[in-house]
């Protein structure tokens, strides 16, 4: 029997502390509504389930052969933070401009761009990675069917943090009209970049979690 349980108390709190995915889901939100944080949630969670089907069908074990592949990943996952964080930053200092007769319209994005943004900032995350590569893989039972453990633990994470970006894409789309004028929308894209660019330095110095 799997330690659903015990994998629950290890991953609440993973889940419920913000980190790229909560800040990628909430900006998105607040610039696009409700529907552009459902968006970016479903990319998210979607690149969860990639690396939830990796792990399942023996990604890890390559990974433990070839350790580079960690390595480019870490990389590749700094990067693209820090390449979110540049657009946040740069949104900070030079506001674009927003509409006379409607300022607080939420700026349409094509659906795919959010899917996209949400699920490649999860797909580079180091520690979307450590988690279904390292932790999911010690709560399988010796002598259990793998795969299909693997991906019954991948559904409970993936239940717990898709209801839990939701949550922050109905805030964002709440909380929209306040902060779309111009100080407070340039001090949340600011706030926004810095804590994307300090993750990106987290992910960049250390290998997990």
């Amino acid at each position: 029997m799997l330690p659903v349980w015990s994998f629950l108390a290890v991953t609440l709190p993973l889940v419920l502390t913000p980190g790229a995915s909560t800040a990628v889901v909430l900006r998105n939100s607040i610039s696009g509504g409700t529907r552009a944080g459902v968006e970016t949630a479903a990319g998210v969670n979607s690149g969860s389930v990639a690396y939830g089907l990796l792990s399942a069908f023996g990604l890890a074990v390559a990974l433990q052969r070839w350790p580079a592949i960690w390595v480019v990943l870490r990389y590749a996952g700094a990067g693209y933070l820090a390449w979110l964080a540049v657009g946040s930053l740069a949104a900070a200092v030079f506001p674009p401009p927003r509409p006379v007769l409607a300022p607080a319209a939420p700026v349409r994005r094509a659906p795919l761009s959010n899917i996209s943004e949400g699920f490649f900032t999860n797909l580079l995350n180091p520690a979307i990675a450590t988690l279904y590569f390292v932790v999911v893989p010690q709560f399988v039972p010796p002598g259990a069917p793998v795969a299909s453990s693997v991906l019954l633990l991948m559904t409970v994470h993936v239940s717990m943090a898709l209801t839990w970006h939701l949550v922050w894409a109905a805030a964002g789309a709440t909380l929209a009209r306040a902060l779309t004028a111009g100080p407070a929308r340039r001090s949340l894209d600011a706030a926004t970049g810095v804590a994307l660019l300090v993750l990106a330095g987290r992910v960049l110095m250390s290998g997990g979690l």
